[in-house]
């Protein structure tokens, strides 16, 4: 390799040996990141899975990516083999070796290929240039080394298990890592890296790759099996449906069921085949997997069965109990009837004693909530639960109201009457105070009192007369008192 000069300072020996230790133990990370992702579980469902959409377009731009960093640490494991080949020359490296090695693990000594494969990667998957912070990609810049001389991240393993190496790429062997499928040929000249610039390129690429994976990898790990589950309770919320005669057509939770089980299916399918379209990234994050997935559809579904399977329950709960609630609705319509029936005796009583008096018109029975309740008694005796639970909820709301306007008016009808009674019993109080002073023979509180008594006594009885009569007898007893010295 010519050797241009070196970029600034030549580096003394220690400078060397601590550089080549920093980037030997970054190369070993790079490489256990790599094969770590090449066996992650993700991105073997991703091979093996039939795509489409999002998910078809991002994984096969990954999957250039993936084949390009291979390439990357083909030609990082050339360049540090050859830097260790120079160093390994001499025990005491001259002038013109150390200017050469200096050039070659600080100067931009790395041949990479041209920015066209790079571009391909899909921009949108991390932000440029980010870190690999937060994806178990890194390793210190001076293990088992001197002070860092550079502060760029290596790979790490994302803790997953990753195999050793197999004595490729980690020097003297001049054979790099075998990446996925057959060797990768050398990349040809293009732009000119340093290799911690290398290191950071490579990290980039992963980064972008790794979110790929994990994101599918985590949404066809949450999803489909909660879809499933749901998928088990659908079916046996249909099994309870039938049961109760809750069918498609006949009923709108049977209805609701159909279009459940089609959008689980629908919703699964998509899960299996796109599971990036599912995928929410995490806001201001750039680590690779950043976000959760997207569970509003199957959350609306399962929103929607919750209803459902709550009102199958409540026609279940219509089943037990609907002979007691029959029951009861007869027994209030059977009140409401009486109540009415002595309304209108009541109304016929009022007419002919109470002259001059506005007396309410009396409904007849219900005869449509009788009905109604025969309907009811109709679908519990063929088991049409569906149809006698609303029937029962409405019944009992009517019956209770109709109940209420019998005793209504019944009260309305005997008004007359209490107005009445009120006026007789006022007049008998006032007699009885005046009997007990000894004035109940004075001939004016007598003559007032013989002409309210024929008033309330006789039928028909005028309440307006008789109403003046006793406020007539209720002045004269008070002047009768006020005279007297008793009031």
């Amino acid at each position: 390799m010519a050797v241009t000069g070196p970029p600034g300072p030549v580096m003394d020996q220690d400078e060397v040996d601590r550089a080549l230790a920093r980037l030997g133990a970054e190369h070993k990370a790079v490489e256990d990141s790599l094969l770590a992702l090449q066996d992650h579980a993700g991105r073997r469902l991703l091979e093996g899975a039939e795509l489409t959409g999002t998910t078809a377009e991002r994984w096969a731009t990954t999957e250039r990516t993936i084949a390009l960093l291979w390439t990357y640490f083909d030609v990082y494991t050339d360049a540090l083999r050859a830097a260790r080949e120079v160093r390994a020359r001499h025990r005491w490296p001259g002038p013109g070796e150390l200017a050469e090695l200096t050039e070659r693990l600080r100067g931009e000594s790395v041949a990479v290929p041209g920015p066209a494969d790079p571009g391909a990667v899909d921009p949108g998957a991390v932000g440029a240039g980010a870190a690999l912070e937060g994806s178990a990609v890194g390793v210190s810049a001076a293990a088992g080394a001197g002070a860092a001389e550079s502060d760029v991240a290596g790979s790490g393993g994302a803790g997953s298990g990753v195999p050793g190496t197999d004595g490729a790429g980690t020097g003297g062997a001049g054979t790099g890592v075998a990446g996925p499928g057959a060797p990768v040929e050398p990349p040809p000249p293009g732009e000119r890296f340093t290799l911690d610039r290398l290191v950071a390129r490579i990290n980039e690429l992963y980064a972008r790759s790794l979110d790929v994976v994990v994101s599918a990898d985590a949404v066809w790990s949450a999803l489909p099996a909660r879809i499933d589950l749901l998928a088990a309770e659908l079916h046996r919320t249909r099994s309870l449906a039938r049961s109760v005669g809750v069918r498609p057509g006949e009923h709108p939770a049977g209805d609701d069921l159909e279009a459940i089980t089609r959008e689980l299916a629908a919703l699964r399918a998509q899960v299996v085949s796109d599971p990036l379209a599912f995928w929410r990234p995490a806001p201001r994050s750039s680590a690779p997997g950043g976000g959760r997935p997207d569970t509003d559809r199957y959350d609306r579904a399962a929103r929607v069965l919750e209803d459902v399977r709550r009102e199958i329950e409540a026609v279940l709960q219509v089943r037990q109990d609907s002979e007691s609630r029959l029951l009861r609705l007869r027994d209030l319509l059977s009140r409401a009837d009486r109540t009415l029936a002595e309304a209108r005796t009541a109304r016929t009583e009022v007419l002919a004693k109470i002259a001059a008096s506005e007396v309410p018109v009396v409904s007849g029975p219900p005869t449509a909530l009788h009905e109604r309740l025969a309907a009811a008694a109709e679908y519990r005796r063929h088991a049409q639960w569906h149809r006698l639970s609303p029937l029962l909820d409405a019944l009992e709301q009517e019956a209770e109201e109709e109940l209420l306007r019998a005793r209504e008016s019944l009260t309305a009808v005997t008004a007359p009457l209490a107005v009445r009674a009120e006026l007789r019993g006022r007049l008998d109080a006032y007699r009885a105070r005046m009997a007990r002073y000894g004035l109940a023979d004075d001939p004016v509180l007598a003559e007032r009192y013989d002409a309210a008594r024929r008033l309330l006594w006789s039928a028909p009885c005028d309440l307006r007369a008789a109403e003046q009569a006793v406020l007539r007898y209720q002045r004269a007893a008070g002047e009768v008192l006020t005279a007297g010295g008793q009031g």
